[in-house]
């Protein structure tokens, strides 16, 4: 195996683990119909982009010829290739872990914007204004995909934010 596909192949299994993980917890929680849904059609569908990620990072890091990665994106940190940092596979799960921590008492799009910012940092986005944008773009984009478009009512917590 080449050297810079080892972190890939790493970050891929970690995808899928977590993917199986919120998996397996959403088909306990009860799927629903397509009518109505369960408690746990929205944790099942996170399920599957996690491990369709898993799929997509395996797959472009097998596509990678040896020694022709791709330019860093404007904005993250480069901190070269072919180690793994382990500390920011340990931030993102923990950032993960938020969500079902406390989404309940502080509010689903709340705790999922926080997280993501969280994540965008441990993975190197530069500014905190960018993360920042991030985070409550996508926290925003879920209330408005879910709640007003589907009309999926998701946690608001105790302490009623959104």
């Amino acid at each position: 195996m080449r050297e810079s596909a080892k972190p890939d192949v790493i970050v891929a299994g970690s995808l899928l683990a977590l993917g199986l993980l919120y998996g397996a917890l959403a088909l306990g929680e009860g799927l629903g119909t397509m009518a109505d849904s369960g408690a746990g059609f929205f944790p099942f569908i996170v399920a599957l982009v996690l491990t369709a990620a898993s799929v997509t990072v395996l797959v472009q890091s097998r596509r990678r010829t040896p020694g022709g990665g791709t330019p860093p994106e404007d904005g993250v940190e480069d901190e070269g290739e072919g180690e793994v940092r382990w500390w920011r596979i340990a931030g993102v799960l923990a950032a993960a872990l938020l969500v079902p921590a406390v989404g309940d008492t502080v509010g689903m799009v709340v705790t999922l914007a926080i997280s993501l910012v969280l994540m965008a940092k441990v993975m190197g986005v530069s500014r905190w204004s960018r993360a920042v944008i991030f985070g409550f773009s996508f926290g925003a984009a879920t209330w408005l995909i879910f709640v007003r478009w589907l009309s999926v009512p998701l946690p608001s917590g105790t302490l009623g934010l959104f």
